[in-house]
């Protein structure tokens, strides 16, 4: 069953925007899923040039490096613990937000394990989902939410504005108590985020694509 992305149509576009001039940055993504710090080499040789300008693409995107200058979060994909636990053929990485997450499986090329713990509950939503449909979803009861954001509050952070707010969750109540508490939240059937998560990995595409992309976030 297909559902209305109209509402998030703008958000989409800004997050998507985010990417223009990263597309070198795309091999990193099944680098990373090894589930360890990947060296600024590593994305260099896969992309197919320099170190420099892979280093200056990183800096320009705001991805985190170690202290030994290795990557550790790409555009949302980490090494770091969050919400959003995720299992690429038994290596484990996380994720910013609950649509990342759907998205990961696309740009890694996997199938992929979700855990996503419900902020409110506490209940570990469990997800298994491929880079074409989400295969099982545990409790069936689960649903997400999906926000609105400007093109100002993500530039400026896009973690407060954005990520935060995009959770799964084990039931309606939680899902409704979360979103009561911010205006711009929205609750959506787990489907269609997934659905929100495909057009945003298509919007990414498009602005890498060597079309200029001038669509406007408002």
């Amino acid at each position: 069953m297909k559902h209305s992305t109209r509402p998030f149509d703008a958000t989409i576009r800004c997050l998507a925007n985010r990417w223009s001039g990263a597309g070198l940055l795309l091999p990193g993504f099944p680098l990373l899923a090894r589930g360890e710090p990947v060296t600024v080499g590593e994305i260099a040789k896969a992309a197919g040039v320099d170190d420099r300008t892979v280093a200056t693409a990183l800096r320009e995107a705001r991805c985190t490096l170690n202290e030994s200058g290795c990557l550790i979060d790409l555009f949302g994909m980490m090494l770091a613990p969050s919400y959003h636990r995720l299992e690429i053929d038994r290596k484990v990485v996380f994720s910013c937000c609950a649509l990342w997450a759907h998205v990961i499986p696309k740009l890694v090329d996997r199938v992929v394990l979700i855990e996503s713990v419900d902020p409110e509950s506490r209940e570990m939503v469990r997800l298994e989902v491929t880079p074409k449909k989400i295969q099982s979803v545990n409790p069936g009861t689960a649903l997400a939410t999906m926000t609105v954001a400007d093109a100002v509050s993500i530039e400026q952070d896009v973690g407060s504005a954005f990520c935060r707010h995009v959770r799964h969750f084990a039931s309606s109540d939680s899902a409704h108590k979360f979103a009561a508490r911010f205006p711009s939240c929205r609750v959506v059937e787990v489907d269609q985020l997934h659905e929100i998560a495909a057009q945003l990995y298509e919007a990414i595409l498009e602005s890498l694509s060597d079309r200029p992309n001038r669509h406007s976030c408002e």
